[in-house]
């Protein structure tokens, strides 16, 4: 008698576990990245510079554009094993928009075992000369890399976004594919910043206090905001727009998730 209903906790613990995955990895990705910040970054919009609001932007736009884009892009049920797991839709959108990301450090991960197999004497590189770095094709060589490191984390899933548009241009659907993966990327990205800027800017004198928050506070629960770049001493505001950011952030994620989960469940045809 209690088999038939073991069959339905399968569709019911996916609705509960998906939207975790991408709100694990857009928080781990966020905080990951403000932590290569210095004093130019920051950990809320507010204080980032033209390059955090290129890296920080980019799976947040793949996020919203993957899950417009495949509302109503149906599996191909005829794929099995890995090629089938890897092209099914909430595969793209849960870890399509962070895919990049993953690779490296992956990768990362691999060289350092890979490191620690090797004699001590072969575990670090040599450094350049001296000389390379005032040469022009060093500098070249430096942005091209910097272009490339920053293209592949945060704009790897517009290698999804092709693999979605593959699908989508075989059924005759490029023209819906292309809109609502740009509307929904746009809505996303702008209600999130926009709403945290409204926020703040109506409530100023709460999210822009320039108290310097207290030294025990601070070494207590205000750790990650030292690491992520800001000054030494934070005020109360810093704090304030970190934390609701991050809340933000979250909210946002795990909203679009159930969003996307529902509004992509296959209809029965009336």
């Amino acid at each position: 008698m209690i088999r038939p209903h073991v069959g339905g906790l399968g569709p019911a613990f996916a609705w509960l576990l998906f939207p975790l995955v991408p709100a694990f990895l857009g928080r781990a990705y966020y905080e990951t990245c403000n932590l290569s910040f210095s004093q130019a970054g920051g950990p809320d919009p507010r204080d980032w510079d033209w390059l955090a609001w290129v890296l920080l932007t980019g799976p947040l736009l793949g996020y919203g554009f993957l899950a417009g884009a495949t509302l109503d892009l149906q599996d191909e049920q005829e794929r099995r094993g890995f090629r089938g797991w890897m092209s099914r839709r909430a595969v793209w959108v849960g870890i399509g928009p962070w895919s990049g990301f993953l690779i490296l450090a992956g990768f990362i991960l691999v060289l350092r075992a890979v490191a620690g197999l090797l004699p001590k004497g072969w575990q670090t590189l040599p450094s350049p000369p001296s000389h390379w770095g005032q040469t022009w094709w060093w500098g070249l060589l430096s942005w091209a890399g910097l272009i490339g490191l920053v293209g592949v984390v945060a704009y790897g899933w517009l290698f999804v976004a092709l693999a979605a548009f593959r699908r989508a241009r075989r059924r005759g659907q490029c023209g819906r594919l292309i809109q609502r993966g740009l509307g929904g990327a746009l809505a996303f990205v702008g209600s999130l910043f926009g709403s945290f800027w409204a926020i703040t800017e109506v409530w100023r004198s709460y999210f822009f206090d320039s108290r310097i928050v207290p030294f025990l506070m601070a070494a207590l629960g205000l750790a990650l905001l030292s690491l992520s770049g800001c000054a030494s001493t934070a005020t109360y505001g810093e704090v304030r727009r970190r934390e609701l950011f991050s809340a933000m952030l979250m909210a946002w994620l795990v909203g679009l998730a159930f969003a996307w989960r529902w509004w992509s469940r296959p209809r029965g045809k009336s």
